[in-house]
């Protein structure tokens, strides 16, 4: 047999014995209802481990002005959503505005009926419960989305630190210039990270080698299936020719798209031909 749920906890504000013997007979039934007579008893038992889901407030207290407790439970960040009725002789709308500004959910005025006393009650804590749900469900999304976003950040450390110490180079090349340029490349041409970045490929690569490398890449962009691996030659910053194998393949670039070269000194695999 399932247990049943716990009642809501009523506080009820108010000076007057005769409004709490009322209120107490219309609504503890379904509700646990707590009293309180003074300001500082009802923020400490708003403030309380166990704080009440509503506050019935008489705007009438003989110790304490009813705005300011209202006041002061609002800018508390403990017990600003609890949810506030204010209790009234029939009061005129200045009143009744005073009230909301301050943030109360709702007037009740006497003589109570029981029927719409239960029926606001019942209304403000659906109310809370729903805003609650649903600052749960947001706080739920916002936390995942922070694992994710962390999730792709340690994704991206990992890919960082793998460009960064690959032992080939690798780059990326777009409208004929450098964008990207990890350090065996810029190890490669003999230059700095600075000097390559936004240089022309015309800086470390003939004439020839351009015309045949830029014909290749608007192929493959036109849909050409070409392939992707091929051998070609870099100019070192001392004038040096070096054989390398290019690695190429076309990825997004902004709104473009760009060239991903990873680049393979294969001066040493060439001489070992010679060696066999």
């Amino acid at each position: 047999m399932d247990r049943p749920q716990s009642k809501h906890v009523l506080l009820i504000a108010d000076p007057n014995p005769e409004n709490i013997s009322v209120l107490k007979a219309m609504l503890a039934p379904d509700y646990d209802i707590n009293v309180a007579a003074d300001g500082m008893e009802i923020v400490r038992l708003a403030s309380s481990a166990d704080p009440p889901g509503l506050i019935l407030l008489n705007i009438m207290m003989t110790t304490a002005d009813a705005y300011e407790v209202c006041r002061t439970l609002k800018g508390d960040r403990t017990t600003r959503d609890i949810p506030i009725i204010l209790l009234a002789e029939p009061t005129p709308e200045d009143s009744e505005a005073k009230g909301f500004e301050l943030g109360a959910s709702d007037y009740i005025k006497k003589p109570f009926k029981k029927s719409i006393v239960r029926a606001r009650i019942r209304t403000h804590l659906e109310l809370k419960r729903c805003r609650e749900n649903l600052e749960n469900r947001v706080k739920k999304r916002v936390n995942a989305l922070h694992e994710e976003i962390q999730d792709r950040r340690d994704v991206e450390d990992t890919y960082r630190a793998l460009v960064e110490h690959a032992k080939d180079g690798i780059a990326i090349i777009h409208d004929f210039k450098v964008r990207f340029a990890n350090p065996a490349f810029c190890r490669l041409i003999g230059l700095s990270e600075k000097e390559l970045i936004g240089a022309h490929l015309k800086k470390f690569i003939s004439e020839a080698e351009f015309i045949k490398n830029t014909k290749r890449y608007s192929d493959r962009i036109a849909g050409l299936n070409l392939p992707r691996i091929y051998k070609s030659q870099v100019i070192h910053s001392d004038g040096s020719t070096i054989d390398v194998e290019l690695n190429v393949c076309v990825v997004p670039y902004g709104r473009s798209l760009a060239a991903l070269v990873i680049v393979r000194d294969i001066r040493e695999e060439e001489a070992w031909k010679y060696c066999i």
